[in-house]
């Protein structure tokens, strides 16, 4: 490492301290100072072409030093203040100042751009409009200082405006939209701009770079900033809601925002030109920072705006406030939109996966194979109008509705009509462990509904997790409780028939109603168009809640008591009985308690009374009481 033989130290009274310090470095630099207001009233008084420059100021006081450097080919060093934290990160530096003093003194045949704004020189960034918790972020003025920032921050992230915008490139190339906000960064590729463009960029790529924010939701910003935090990978996309323009330079001109605020420090009025200065200056930097920033001369001009309003949106949301949720928008959401038309439409594929998952079902369950019923699940497509119908709700499209409850409603009656016509034609056979499953539902079926419509909204709504709604369809299993509703009906057994079929209507109502509200949340539609149709199955899943629970409430009662039950002692007419295992069971409207004893003597008429009288304190309730008695020898 060389260092420069001679520099000129210019500080501000907040740097008087470092003067002997910087004067006797002990690099064998022969080293000179002055205040800063001297320097710049008479730069070459202090200084000749071409000569090194160690510069020790408030932010304000060092852009006018970049024009003196620009001027007069002044290579720079920086002795940053501790609370200049953005300055300290731009250029790699540290709060050591001994540790920066010997980097700024080091030679460097290295130069960086800057941007010229106006008559005002930016180094790190600049921004206009309302970027919340990003633009108004300051470290400069101290901790309380940034506490206070921040919690205006957080009061505007619920009042963002947006603003129409028009920015004229170097190649006159003109973009019109509204954004609540944007940012010019010349910082490293660690910062802010790489995060939300997937782009790495330098100092010395003689471009502009500027990002426009433009969140059609709060729900959208959530996303934008959580892009501007991660601390992951850089993406090779670019962050939903966020323009990119890099140019030679760019011309700024908004209806509403007045200023430009440069590095934190300063401002110029709007409209303005800013333009890069290639190769503005040499700087003295550690190796870290020329890594991060390497020469570039593929500078052709980019435009990316592809997440921006278009025209039709900019006049929807210009000087408004955005909406907690996205505006249903037609354009935005074409895909997704065609897609869900597409399901909810009847062909004859349907028809035909429809009948064969029924019947793979059916099969299933006689011959008591969870692996045949799995496969039904997944090969079931009763999924797919459900979550078409939940769109048609939210939006109150009725084409939509309709179609999809069609769907749906052929879906069922074919799947009851073939499961009752095969369990017509098998001989008799009684219910097996996988049918039983199915017509005892729970509250706990009801909140795996939900949660299932949940993650169908949701896969369907991403290209990139659309594989997803497999592993839903297991678990919400639509077909095997239709199935088992078909076996009631063929075998004439109204019970298991209306149980099996409260199951597939539990997955039915919940699906709906989760997917419809998790449509609302990604920003689907602004508001909830069809709101009596809604409240109208909440009602419904109020009204089945009560069976529901009451099932629920039975089982954990049946394992509660079972549990109090087994391995208690009775002494009994002087006879220790042991009860080795206890099942509460309800049969015929009864409770039944099956239970297996042991005991060393015999036991009588009278000693089974009282021991039944025992047991039916802890129960509260009479009971019928199968035993099951084992000695012990």
């Amino acid at each position: 490492m060389q260092y420069h033989t001679k520099a000129l130290f210019v500080y501000d009274n907040e740097a008087l301290d470092w003067i002997e310090l910087v004067k006797n470095s002990d690099l064998h630099v022969k080293i000179t100072s002055c205040n800063i207001e001297l320097f710049l009233q008479e730069p070459l008084k202090y200084i000749n072409e071409g000569e090194h420059l160690i510069i020790a100021a408030d932010t304000q006081e060092i852009e006018k030093c970049l024009h003196v450097a620009i001027k007069h080919s002044l290579s720079i060093g920086f002795l940053p203040f501790a609370r200049q934290k953005q300055l300290i990160r731009h250029y790699c530096l540290s709060s050591n100042l001994q540790s920066n003093l010997n980097i700024a003194l080091l030679q460097s045949d290295n130069s960086v751009d800057l941007i010229e704004c106006g008559d005002k020189i930016m180094q790190v960034k600049a921004t206009f409009g309302e970027i919340p918790l990003v633009s108004n972020i300051s470290y400069k003025n101290g901790f309380f200082a940034f506490i206070e920032n921040l919690k205006r921050g957080i009061k505007e992230f619920f009042k963002i405006t947006m603003q129409e915008v028009s920015i004229t490139t170097e190649n006159d190339k003109k973009i019109k939209t509204v954004v609540s906000g944007g940012s010019l960064v010349q910082s490293s590729y660690k910062g802010f701009f790489s995060r939300v463009s997937g782009v790495k960029h330098s100092v010395r790529d003689s471009q502009v770079k500027m990002i426009l924010v433009s969140p059609f939701s709060v729900i959208e910003y959530m996303k934008f900033l959580f892009s501007v935090i991660s601390f992951s990978k850089n993406s090779s996309n670019l962050s939903n809601a966020v323009g990119l323009i890099k140019s030679k330079s760019v011309t700024i001109e908004t209806k509403r925002s007045k200023r430009l605020h440069i590095d934190d420090s300063f401002h110029v009025y709007l409209p303005v030109t800013c333009k890069i200065i290639d190769s503005a200056v040499k700087v003295s930097a550690p190796e870290e920072f020329w890594e991060a920033n390497p020469s570039s001369d593929q500078n052709k001009e980019s435009i990316k705006t592809d997440n921006l309003p278009d025209e039709k949106e900019s006049e929807r949301y210009r000087d408004k406030h955005i909406p907690f949720f996205s505006y249903a928008s037609e354009e935005h959401f074409r895909e997704l939109f065609s897609a869900l038309r597409d399901d909810a439409n009847m062909h004859s594929i349907y028809v035909v996966l429809m009948l064969l998952s029924t019947l793979l079902a059916t099969i299933g369950l006689f011959a008591n194979s969870i692996a045949v019923v799995i496969g039904a699940m997944l090969l079931a497509p009763l999924m797919a109008p459900i979550v078409s119908l939940s769109m048609g709700l939210l939006r109150a499209d009725t084409k939509l509705l309709n179609a999809s409850l069609i769907k749906i409603s052929w879906g069922v009656l074919l799947a009851l009509g073939a499961s009752a016509l095969v369990t017509y034609i098998l001989p008799s056979m009684d219910l097996t462990s996988e049918m039983k499953a199915r017509i005892n539902p729970t509250v706990l079926d009801l909140g795996v509904a939900i949660i299932s419509g949940i993650a169908a909204a949701y896969s369907k709504s991403f290209k990139e997790i659309i594989q997803s709604l497999a592993g839903v369809a297991i678990a919400v299993a639509l077909v095997p409780p239709l199935s088992t509703a078909g076996i009631g009906l063929g075998k004439g057994d109204m019970l298991v028939f209306l149980q099996a079929f409260l199951l597939f209507f539990t997955n039915l109502i919940g699906i709906t109603l989760s997917a419809t509200l998790t449509f609302f949340v990604l920003g689907y539609s602004s508001v909830l168009k069809s709101k009596k149709s809604l409240m109208l199955i909440m009602l419904i899943m109020i009204f089945i809640s009560f069976p529901l629970y009451t099932s629920f409430h039975k089982i954990v009662e049946k394992e509660q008591v079972s549990k109090a039950t087994r391995y208690e002692r009775f002494l009994i007419n002087g006879k220790y009985i042991i009860v080795n295992s206890a099942t509460l069971r309800y049969t015929e409207g009864k409770d039944v308690l099956d239970i297996g004893l042991k005991v060393r003597e015999g036991l009588n008429r009278n000693d089974l009374y009282k021991l039944k009288r025992e047991i039916e304190k802890n129960y509260k309730r009479q009971l019928r009481i199968n035993a099951s008695v084992e000695y012990i020898l």
